[in-house]
């Protein structure tokens, strides 16, 4: 735990209330509600007293036994009405909050690089879109606007103590510094301890997530019980750290309970003595015990909704974890706009390094990572699991103000490309050929600028892609993959995805183009046809043509071709090629592909090895220099025809 600076604190409410901005005057109203809502704890024990002391004696007074049974019910129905119109707009405002922060993570995240997504499982993104968020709508709903009114309900129950008898006053605070210490001290080990809760719901969503995606995989190698294994251990370990926030937060509550209790019987006793002797009247005992529940009550509500505030401050640390994060690749202020391009691509120099990280493991941390943090925040054993995260003190006499310690994590840095020079002319095709790890897919990857450079610069139509506006940049561009995403949705809708605002027709001649039309309609629903998700409804083929319609449709002028065919059988893969021939026509073109057949009639054929160009050229020129691609070459030719490998091998 990391003990911050009281600004920290501060700035974490700061960021979290610039949210409820936009919502002023709704909080302006909910505020108004609830000092109207004062009238019910205000009214009721003063109007107790009158009808103690006055009424029942049957003393001379302008009160009646009607006139106060006529106010309480009056009081009463305005508080019920006034508590229900707070509650619907407090949940409203919650909600709406809710949406905001939810959309605003959202565009956060589709504005990070490639390189955030490299690092993370997928299950361990969704749980900060979903459960943080909604986590930190109940700081709202549950917890911080009840709690300004409990303050105010404080104060005043305070005065109307003091008003009554000062000395009973004095003697009902005889708590307030036990509760202090006890809540200071249990308080961050609640929070810390919540904390530990998300961080290893994290864990198990990211698994979850991963398994459930491959779960064809989990199955054909009959690890079901293995998964199982592991899902319930995470699941326990788990439920063991709720159990404990539970049982810090019950034991406040119980503690306060305590407190508050002992309270009340003391002043009963105190002011049954007074009463007894004359210095105190009975309805001013029964309104000073009244108003004493209105002064204990806020206390031990708080008690118990401190599981609700210190749950949601861990979920709005963690939103902001990711807010924190910055965008690698940016666009500039004056970025330059572009409406077409020519397709003249051009890297100058390029060098990159892959720096990925992974969780610190015994006898892999890194440097400056101390073993005290390393047992706080990470499994020194299990990668599933993580560690109860515990305060630096077992006593304090100050709140600690707390913020979240970063995982212990090692940094690996790989060199992926060395010097990367080359030139590509309007309408070319470029060939990416190597070993695999060669650095073939990092390459294409900064032409959409999914990275950028270390060193060096990538350029199109002479202009360096950084100072190209992102989104006009990436609208030239097309990418056909050899595993291509399909979203759940129909046909149509997986097509239109290259051009939202494409007409029927154009989507229909996009895949006609793509060889896509014929199999689309000789299914039950033509183009509605519901895809499944990751289009597990389609075969190879199938969804290859779909997602070269897709491109085709976006009309892109630059073409990236990630082994594209290299998946299908040969029935499916000719009509993925001509279709794919269609889609290359006047667009420059990259292609990867260890098929070296799908690649002999490229302009330029570039043969890459560890981060490096070691070769170029045409394909005959590549075969009569009798490097690397001859050697890929031969050996593909050879496996094509298993006979002449035989009879060479036997010496035939």
């Amino acid at each position: 735990m990391k003990t911050a600076s009281k600004a920290d604190k501060k700035q974490l409410f700061k960021r979290y209330l610039a949210f409820l901005k936009p919502y002023r005057m709704t909080l302006l109203g909910i505020l108004a509600l609830g000092i109207l809502q004062f009238a019910t704890p205000m009214t009721t024990p003063w109007m107790t007293k009158i009808l103690i002391d006055e009424v029942l004696p049957g003393k001379e007074s302008y009160w009646t036994l009607g006139k106060v049974t006529t106010v309480l019910g009056a009081v009463y129905l305005f508080g019920i009405w006034i508590n229900f119109a707070r509650g619907s707009i407090t949940f409203r405002l919650g909600n709406r909050m809710v949406y905001d922060i939810r959309q605003q993570l959202y565009r956060h995240m589709q504005q990070l690089s490639q390189r955030f997504y490299d690092n993370r499982q997928v299950g361990s993104i969704v749980t900060r879109i979903i459960n943080d968020v909604n986590g930190a709508q109940n700081l709202v709903n549950g917890g911080m606007i009840g709690l300004f009114f409990d303050m105010f309900l404080v104060l005043f129950a305070g005065f109307m103590l003091f008003k009554l008898h000062w000395q009973l006053a004095v003697l009902s605070l005889w708590m307030l510094p036990l509760y202090y210490l006890v809540f200071t001290n249990m308080n961050v080990r609640i929070r810390l301890t919540w904390r530990t809760v998300h961080r290893q719901m994290e864990r198990i969503q990211g698994v979850l997530v991963e398994r459930i995606g491959g779960m064809k995989v989990v199955q054909s190698f009959n690890q079901e019980d293995q998964e199982m294994k592991r899902f319930e251990k995470q699941a326990k370990h788990h439920i063991g750290f709720a159990n404990r926030a539970n049982l810090l937060s019950n034991s406040l509550g119980r503690i306060s309970q305590t407190f508050t209790q002992a309270g009340t019987l003391l002043i009963w006793f105190a002011g049954g003595l007074l009463v007894l002797k004359g210095h105190l009247k009975i309805g001013e005992l029964v309104a000073f015990q009244a108003y004493l529940g209105q002064l204990y009550g806020p206390i031990q509500r708080f008690a118990e909704a401190n599981v609700t505030i210190q749950n949601s401050l861990s979920n709005i640390e963690r939103i902001f974890e990711v807010f924190d994060i910055e965008p690698e690749v940016t666009i500039k202020e004056n970025a330059v706009r572009i409406a077409a391009c020519h397709g003249s691509i051009v890297f100058d120099k390029v060098t990159f390094t892959y720096v990925s990280e992974r969780p610190d493991r015994p006898g892999g941390r890194g440097k400056g990572q101390g073993k005290d943090a390393a047992s706080r925040d990470e499994s020194s054993v299990d990668p599933d699991l993580v560690e109860l995260i515990k305060p630096d003190k077992k006593f304090y006499l100050i709140p600690p103000k707390t913020r979240p310690e970063p995982l212990p994590t090692v940094q690996e840095h790989r060199l992926a490309l060395r010097s990367i020079s080359f030139k590509a002319k309007p309408g070319d095709v470029i060939a990416l050929v190597g070993p695999s790890g060669a650095g073939k897919s990092t390459l294409v990857n900064f032409i959409p600028r999914f990275y950028d450079p270390d060193e060096g610069s990538v350029k199109l139509d002479g202009v360096d892609l950084r100072d190209y506006d992102l989104y006009d940049l990436r609208r030239q561009i097309a990418v056909v993959l050899q595993d291509n995403v399909l979203f759940s949705g129909t046909v149509f809708e997986n097509i239109a995805y290259g051009d939202p605002d494409a007409t029927e027709e154009k989507v229909i001649e996009a895949a006609r183009a793509a060889n896509a039309h014929e199999f689309i309609m000789d299914m039950e629903q033509g183009y509605d046809t519901i895809v499944g998700e990751r289009g597990v409804r389609l075969s190879g083929g199938q969804k290859q043509r779909i997602a070269i319609a897709r491109a085709l449709l976006k009309q892109p002028r630059i073409l990236i071709l990630d082994e594209a065919t290299s998946a299908l059988d040969a029935e499916s893969e000719e009509l993925v090629t001509e279709a794919l021939e269609r889609l290359m026509e006047d667009r420059t073109t990259f292609i990867i592909a260890h098929r070296l057949a799908t690649v002999v009639r490229a302009d330029l054929i570039l043969v890459m090895d560890r981060g490096e160009i070691i070769e170029r050229g045409s394909h005959a020129e590549l075969l009569a220099a009798g490097g690397l691609y001859k050697d890929l070459y031969v050996k593909q030719l050879k496996a094509m025809n298993p006979e002449e490998m035989m009879r060479q091998s036997m010496g035939w």
